[in-house]
């Protein structure tokens, strides 16, 4: 038993010293011929709606900019 524990123990150290080595080496950037690619992306649009003096309205929100898209409540 205590000769198991032994190997355990010389395994385990083993493992922690040669991990970290590891991981940095897998963390770190590749170069690409080309530089780095730059994937546009669309704005999130969402529909707001309310009902104003029994007049159902919307506007847009774009949830990624944080703005109003229409400048005004719409009728619908």
């Amino acid at each position: 038993m205590r000769k198991l524990i032994v190997i355990l123990l010389v395994v385990l150290s083993l493992f922690t010293v040669c991990l970290p080595a590891y991981a940095a080496e897998a963390e770190a950037p590749e170069a690409s011929s080309s530089g780095s690619v730059i994937e546009p992306r669309a704005d999130v649009i969402v529909v707001k709606y309310r009902i104003s003096n029994g007049v159902p309205q919307y506007r847009r929100w774009n949830e990624t900019q944080g703005y109003w898209v229409d400048p005004y409540w719409i009728d619908m």
